[in-house]
């Protein structure tokens, strides 16, 4: 008796009246002999190791011999991703061309061994599996060890306990790892993959060893050598890319193509001085597997000397002061620590704002190199009164100009501002130097040429209007708040001196008289406000100002006598005695090329 006439017999044996009997559709059954499901298979290792993809060929044998087991099961392929987490579904390419064969109807069912096999990411797992049910016909998936069938109605409840399971299991996982690397940057047990330059040291049988340091492969030392050389000497990465695809020198995969990016990469890793910095990036999402840059995300470690350096620590910090000034379109090679000799400004330091260096030394070193020799001179108070003003104190400007109308400038940590005054009194300069004297923790401005060192550009010789003008320089603001003793979470503003003298003209900054501000929450009836609460230095305390004596000693420059030079335009030059950056020669450059050609061709030659 087939089906349809057993459906007949059992409307008739169920009509009574007006009630007729219509039974559901038999569900779903595995084990049902009597329909064939067009079977697929999906297996996957979490990792690449030999133990894993062991593994990986074991599960691929064992959905062969369920097959054979059970004849209603028509195997037709296994899929499998080797390898691959299955927190993201983004890169699992064997399994998502699984996923599409079952959406144009080429499977029933699909067999896994569990629910962390076919997906640890809960929304993932449990919508695709809604997806696949939806089919026309339906797409049913079996979880071995769960002994779970998602075409069962009472499927999602176990489903979706066993997903939020698997997820908590990546979770934990990835804490377990995150807490193991730790441990193994504390114990400077660092990853080192090899690079250009290095290689990763073997046994007498040829594995690895592990936590070995890195070994310097001569022969691409010698091509590392040389893009140091030529960045310092003032090539471009381009150019160099250029250059070594040109000869024909191999990368470290063995390509002869070499772009921009792979220099800077170079250029940039510390490994090639002998330190190895941790943690750089990080899977900042487990199941989307976004990849950050650590910027203060992750706790960091920089292991020094753990290996043979191929470039000094030297070179390589001069490298990436190069590369911030190349980021700021400061051109050429690098220039050394100069300092005005000369004249009103006689001590102060250019300043190069992009410079990466946080520590004030060199800038006291700097000023101080030039320090005026012999005796001090000694005006006499007569000059300036004829009576003795003696514990007589000049008061200061914040306290008698609450609405202040001059120059000034607001400092940050990361950012030093110039108010609208200042630029509308150098309106029309295109360019500027800002000076430093450490030493007497003064700031000024001046006017230059655009080919004077560290020259700043102001305005843009089309600028419409009159704005605050803005310089970032975090590794300068840092050193600044150092020398001054400044709290980093404050700002900081400093009431400046607008100087002239014929054609001559200068903005000065004491930097002693900075207001501190910090921004406070206010609540009201609208919210929380945040405003900015003003603080004077402790040292102003009890009194209004500088001893009229100590004011004049300390501000001398202005009471200079009108005969007296200023000689504001004074060129810098390299501060006597202190060490200045040292790149190499341009025959040196080119020594290295000519032997990275020669040894490209000799490589040619080779059978």
């Amino acid at each position: 008796m087939d089906r349809r006439e057993e459906i007949g017999r059992m409307y008739q044996s169920q009509s009574a009246g007006d009630k007729v009997y219509i039974p559901a559709k038999p569900k779903i059954s595995l084990n049902d002999q009597n329909r064939i499901f067009r079977t697929c298979a999906y297996c996957r290792v979490s990792t690449g190791s030999d133990e894993q993809l062991s593994s990986y060929e074991l599960q691929q044998a064992h959905y062969r011999q369920v097959a054979r087991e059970r004849p209603n099961w028509d195997l037709r392929r296994i899929y499998a991703d080797e390898g691959i987490s299955g927190t993201s579904l983004k890169n699992r390419t064997q399994f998502n061309e699984m996923i599409a064969a079952c959406e144009r109807g080429e499977y029933d069912l699909i067999v896994t061994k569990s629910v962390s096999r076919f997906a640890r990411n809960l929304i993932d797992c449990v919508s695709l599996i809604r997806r696949l049910k939806k089919l026309d016909p339906p797409v049913g998936v079996f979880f071995e060890t769960d002994g779970l069938n998602t075409l069962d109605e009472n499927s999602d409840f176990m489903l979706t306990f066993l997903a939020k399971f698997a997820e908590e299991e990546s979770v934990k996982k990835r804490e377990a790892m995150i807490w193991s690397l730790t441990q193994r940057f504390k114990d400077e047990k660092a990853l080192t993959p090899p690079l250009l330059g290095y290689d990763r040291q073997k046994d007498a049988s040829g594995r690895y060893v592990k936590d070995a340091p890195l070994a310097v492969n001569r022969e691409e030392a010698k091509i590392v050598r040389f893009i140091f050389g030529a960045y310092l000497s003032g090539r471009s990465v381009e150019s160099i890319a250029a250059f070594l695809t040109d000869i024909g020198c191999r990368t470290k995969t063995g390509s002869a193509m070499w772009s921009a990016g792979s220099i800077r990469y170079i250029l940039s890793n510390e490994r090639y001085c002998g330190d190895i910095l941790t943690w750089k990036t990080f899977t900042s999402d487990l199941f989307d597997h976004t990849h950050r840059k650590n910027r203060g995300d992750r706790d960091q470690w920089r292991l020094k000397n753990k290996h043979e350096a191929i470039i000094s620590r030297e070179e390589f910090e001069l490298v990436q002061v190069l590369i911030q000034n190349r980021k700021h379109h400061i051109q050429g090679s690098l220039p050394g620590i100069h300092v005005i000799d000369e004249g009103i400004f006689r001590g102060f330091v250019p300043i190069n704002h992009h410079w990466v260096n946080e520590e004030p030394a060199p800038y006291f070193d700097s000023s101080n190199s030039v320090r005026k020799k012999g005796r001090e001179t000694h005006v006499p108070k007569k000059s300036f009164s004829a009576f003795d003003l003696t514990g007589y104190q000049v008061v200061r400007n914040q306290f008698t100009q609450i609405r202040y109308d001059g120059p000034s400038l607001t400092v940050s940590k990361g950012r030093i501002t110039f108010n609208t005054w200042c630029v509308r009194r150098f309106a029309d300069v295109g360019h500027i130097q800002l000076l430093l004297h450490a030493s007497e923790r003064k700031l000024a401005i001046r006017p230059c040429g655009q080919g004077a060192i560290h020259s700043i550009r102001w305005r843009a010789e089309d600028a419409a209007g009159i704005y605050s003008k803005s310089l970032s320089c975090p590794h300068f603001g840092a050193a600044l708040f150092e020398i001054m003793g400044w709290d980093p979470d404050c700002i900081y503003k400093v009431r400046g001196t607008w100087m002239t003298r014929g054609d001559e003209r200068i903005i000065l900054f004491n930097l002693c008289s900075a207001v501190g501000a910090v921004l406070v929450e206010i609540p009201g009836q609208d919210g929380v406000k945040k405003r900015r609460a003003e603080f004077f230095p402790e040292e102003w305390e009890g009194e209004f100002g500088d001893e009229f004596y100590d004011h004049i000693a300390e501000n001398d420059i202005y009471y200079l006598s009108g005969d007296t030079e200023w000689r504001v335009g004074k060129a810098s030059v390299p501060a006597p005695g202190i060490e200045q950056f040292s790149t190499p020669s341009e025959e040196a450059v080119r020594s290295l090329a000519e032997e990275l050609i020669k040894e490209a061709a000799n490589t040619h030659d080779e059978p």
